[in-house]
């Protein structure tokens, strides 16, 4: 990062990858709507912009140690188990009473929201270094496109979280589509990996499915 260099043919490739980093992490912001919507509603917002804050920090950290993450099959694995016990966990407590709801702790949901955030950035930082053409020169520009396109994903992560206070069963579809992306995020490291027409499909079908009845 120290021998850094800087043209202006730079500005339109901090724009692609900022693009690039929103499409990537459209399912990082149903994972970050979920978290922080077990929140109460006014420490929602604190908590994604805590979140964004820090991220500044994580993602020049993975950036830094992208030959770390690159050999990170654990990382995602333990990632992807985690959002499929969410899935699990929130269906058994459905079963068992409609009003176990228990306050989370603020500082553990930051917590977790990062943790989830760098093992998505996964993708993004390792398609932003083959955008580059691996010039590590100009690793900046995966930095400051992944930022810019990360404050949008908080803003979609914001939107989704009001959307379920909204519509009372798009909570049940949002921990479906959480344990979806599981399945997705522990079947990456290996070659048996889930064809993006049938991910986004289920996952859109999923989304859709929480907006039959609407509250009030």
């Amino acid at each position: 990062m120290i021998e850094q260099t800087f043209a202006f043919s730079d500005l339109p490739r901090i724009l692609i990858l900022a693009f690039l980093e929103v499409l990537l992490s459209a399912d990082n912001a149903v994972v970050l709507g979920v978290l922080s919507h077990s929140l109460p509603a006014p420490l929602r917002r604190k908590a994604l912009f805590i979140g964004i804050a820090s991220a500044f920090l994580f993602r020049l950290a993975a950036i830094l140690g992208i030959a770390f993450l690159l050999d990170s099959i654990w990382f995602q694995l333990l990632g992807g188990a985690y959002l499929i016990y969410l899935s699990i966990r929130y269906i058994a407590k459905q079963r068992k009473t409609l009003h176990l709801k228990p306050l989370p702790s603020f500082w553990k949901t930051v917590l977790l929201i990062e943790l989830l955030d760098l093992v998505f950035a996964i993708d993004s930082i390792v398609a932003g270094v083959a955008f580059i053409n691996n010039a590590f020169s100009k690793l900046w520009i995966v930095y400051l496109g992944g930022m810019i396109g990360l404050i949008g994903m908080r803003y979609a992560a914001a939107f989704f979280s009001s959307l379920i206070d909204r519509f009372p069963h798009l909570e049940r579809s949002a921990y479906l589509m959480v344990g979806w992306i599981g399945i997705k995020l522990c079947l990456s490291p290996f070659s048996w990996t889930l064809p993006p027409p049938l991910f986004w499909s289920v996952l859109i079908l999923l989304f859709l499915l929480g907006f039959f009845r609407r509250k009030g």
